[in-house]
């Protein structure tokens, strides 16, 4: 897979001297994070993407890869994480405390909570399992209960129950699927075990040029191939080598995505037959509910002085807006140049009942809901995407989710799908258990093996 993780893996092989080949599906590379090109009737072209991703400050790993292959340079800032709602007004989260314990104090001033709530809701209490992560103790106890089973248990505040529910669609789960531990295991990460805040950067043009420029030109100074538009069509082993589209090698890496990598073990018999308990694991990975991406091109902009990416509390789907000609140096030149502005609207979890012909019209309808100042737009280009390949982060998976190292020796897996021993999520589980696969090769063929970055393993009282 050429997604990030396999990209990741490549690079980490290739700098030490291994010989990599990377098999991509696609006609190009990124996976999640990838870039492809489009064109429309009129002989308009340009760049889409699977929708707006960003790059927290605790991406410990994932800023590294960026800083070795020279990407770093596009990162720019956002101004504020906020979140708009109907019924509760807005959420900015810019001015709180970064300061562990000091942070979710001074949260309270933003409306999600108040000290009273904190006082006298006797369930309130139980909240304490935030500040308790502990990997084995965190998932043994919660991961068979949802959010939503959570919040009904403590009466959560709807303020507060409005920001996790946020932060649940935003992991491609509604609240009634997506795993308690996985959220207080996300709500450490990103939130209570660093100083850095929920502020975060983003690439400032297209990640065909912003990201994967950069790791071609430094993959070319390697021993390193990728073959494109090349779906597995053969994995076997035969003694000690890996056999894959008919060409040998000493390791292998299955960095492809949920969806990918159960089609890749179903299509070999040599799994089936050799490894049936892996086989099945694989096989019974669970991807996400659909996800949906609308870019939008029209004739109107929207107010200024909110962030280039805002969370909306779905009406019904839409989770987010990204203003793209805000953040992209080549959609500020197409608005500069056409008028308008350039937007993506995006839902994270498309309720599963929700009719997929809807969904266009229903972005568009939630979109003037949240931003009346465009009534009346044209819409010039659009392009829709819905997808269900996302990995799923929903209650009772822990159990079976795989591990870096398997049982076949000499394979190893990568992707934010794989059990870590870290906390790291999304973009930064996916290049953190590359470093993890490259490792356990390092350390097979007597080499030094890359230091690995983490926030902290435990919560406060963990």
């Amino acid at each position: 897979g050429g997604g990030l993780a396999g990209i990741s893996a490549a690079i980490f092989l290739a700098e030490r001297g291994f010989t990599v080949k990377i098999f991509e599906k696609e006609t190009y590379i990124g996976g999640k994070v990838g870039s492809w090109p489009v064109k429309f009737n009129d002989g308009f072209s340009t760049n889409v993407e699977h929708g707006f991703h960003a790059f927290f400050r605790q991406y410990y790993n994932l800023r590294n890869l960026l800083k070795k292959i020279d990407a770093f340079k596009y990162l720019i800032p956002i101004d504020d994480y906020l979140i708009l709602t109907k019924d509760y007004g807005n959420f900015g989260f810019k001015d709180i405390s970064t300061v562990p314990i000091l942070n979710i104090l001074s949260m309270a001033k933003t409306g999600i909570y108040s000290y009273k709530d904190a006082m006298l809701n006797p369930g309130f209490r139980k909240m304490t399992s935030l500040l308790s992560y502990n990997r084995e103790k965190t998932y043994a106890n919660f991961d068979n209960v949802s959010f939503k089973d959570f919040a009904d248990d403590v009466k959560l505040p709807p303020e507060m129950q409005l920001m996790f529910t946020t932060f649940s669609r935003a992991f491609f789960a509604e609240p009634q699927y997506i795993s308690m531990a996985e959220l207080i295991k996300s709500f450490h990460s990103y939130f209570l075990s660093n100083d850095l805040g929920l502020l975060y950067d983003v690439l400032n043009d297209d990640f065909k040029d912003t990201l994967w420029k950069p790791a071609k030109d430094y993959l070319n100074k390697y021993k390193s191939s990728i073959s494109l538009d090349s779906k597995i069509t053969s994995f076997k082993k035969e003694v000690d080598n890996f056999i894959i589209n008919d060409e040998r090698f000493d390791y292998a890496i299955i960095a492809s995505d949920v969806k990918g990598t159960k089609s890749i073990i179903k299509d070999s018999d040599y799994f089936k037959t050799e490894h049936p308990n892996f086989f099945s694991q694989m096989t019974s990975l669970k991807q996400s509910q659909r996800y949906s991406v609308l870019r939008v091109w029209i004739d109107k902009d929207i107010r200024q002085g909110v962030p280039f990416f805002i969370f909306t509390d779905a009406l019904k789907i839409l989770d987010s807006v990204t203003i793209y000609h805000r953040i992209e140096k080549t959609s500020d030149e197409w608005v500069k140049k056409n008028g308008g502005g350039i937007f993506e609207l995006h839902s994270y979890a498309v309720p599963d009942d929700f009719p997929e012909e809807e969904i266009r019209n229903q972005f568009l309808k939630e979109f003037e809901d949240y931003f009346p100042e465009i009534k009346g737009y044209k819409v010039k280009y659009e392009y829709l995407q819905v997808k269900d390949d996302f990995t799923a982060f929903h209650t009772n998976l822990y159990k079976t989710r795989p591990q870096v190292k398997t049982e076949v020796e000499n394979l190893f897996l990568a992707g934010d799908w794989v059990r870590l021993d870290s906390p790291a999520m999304l973009m930064e589980a996916a290049t953190t258990s590359a470093l993890y696969s490259v490792n356990h090769i390092l350390e097979q063929e007597n080499l030094k093996q890359n230091p690995i970055f983490s926030v902290p393993l435990k919560g406060i009282f963990g």
